[in-house]
């Protein structure tokens, strides 16, 4: 895991043997994830070398942390990586601030602009975009996705657990089934080039930055700026909230992202319900055959009543 390397981070500078060190050490932690030892050695790199913290002197460190514009959760990781560094020099009795870190909604957008975003992508990332959409899954766990996997006779895929959550298995759409289906199968996994779970995050990180161009132009093409606004994770609240919205039952939302504490889930109660009162309109959609029926549930459309020979399916906006 080459994370120490970089712009002025060569052995030549000085700050390489602290971060090497303190890389060191924290492999040393079994309990640590790869990810998390990523993002505190970027931490520490960006003290250093970025803002010149003198690590040596945690007064240092405190003034920097109440004059650097950094969020909330961002302080809370300086904080914690910080208190690594001090452990690992044998400063264990040392006081850091506690960082309250402040709750944001997600932003919840509408299905059309998901859908926009996915049809303006090449294959394999419109395929892991229709993935996250159908199931809700973190991107780390998309990632993760093996061939064997995947349940084709019941439209189904086994998802492994990030975060300590359950381990699920989630319906998907045909049309998602017959597009991963279609991908070239170059290892184990579904989606990660290398099939090495070591370089998993680094992988990830750099799909999502050709998601993030590719979303750009299209926000810039449509001049719909609210597109920028849609992360990976987005499609894992927008699925909870819709979810919700339609079925009102939070303990199948709790199910569906693997949620072990049910406080995790209700911020998409209170989604839904916002929403809900800023929209309640229906789009209603009439099927003469099977074949027709078919396409609208797949669709999201559920079934209302028959009325004359024919049948009445509505989705909300």
């Amino acid at each position: 895991m080459d994370v120490v390397r970089g712009v002025g981070f060569e052995p030549t500078n000085p700050y390489y043997t602290t971060l090497t060190r303190y890389l060191n050490y924290l492999l040393s932690n079994k309990t640590l994830k790869l990810a998390t030892i990523k993002r505190k050695v970027k931490t520490m790199k960006s003290m250093l070398f970025k803002h010149n913290v003198d690590l040596s002197s945690p007064e240092s460190f405190v003034a920097f942390l109440n004059t650097v514009d950094w969020a909330s959760g961002t302080k809370d990781i300086a904080v914690n990586s910080y208190r690594d560094y001090l452990n690992m020099l044998g400063l264990k009795d040392v006081r850091l601030p506690h960082i309250r870190r402040e709750e944001k909604l997600p932003f919840i957008p509408l299905e059309e602009e998901i859908d926009t975003l996915i049809s303006a992508m090449r294959a394999k990332t419109a395929t892991f975009l229709r993935l996250l959409k159908d199931t809700a899954v973190r991107p780390i766990e998309a990632w993760r996705l093996k061939w064997l996997d995947i349940d084709v006779p019941t439209k189904s895929v086994t998802i492994t657990p990030a975060k300590y959550s359950k381990p699920r298995k989630l319906k998907i759409k045909e049309q998602t089934l017959n597009m991963i289906l279609a991908l070239r199968r170059r290892n184990s996994h579904v989606f990660s080039p290398s099939g090495n779970k070591y370089r998993f995050s680094e992988e990830l990180e750099h799909f999502a930055r050709n998601f993030v161009k590719i979303r750009k132009r299209v926000a810039n093409r449509l001049k719909n700026p609210r597109l920028n606004m849609i992360s990976l994770r987005t499609f894992r609240h927008w699925k909870a909230t819709a979810e919700y919205y339609r079925t009102r039952d939070v303990l199948h939302i709790k199910e569906l992202l693997g949620h072990r504490n049910i406080s995790n889930t209700l911020k998409y109660v209170h989604l839904a319900d916002v929403i809900s009162q800023k929209q309640d309109e229906w789009v209603c959609k009439v099927a003469k055959t099977i074949e027709e029926a078919t396409r609208l549930i797949e669709n999201g459309f559920e079934y209302v009543t028959a009325f004359d020979a024919v049948m009445l399916y509505r989705k909300r906006k």
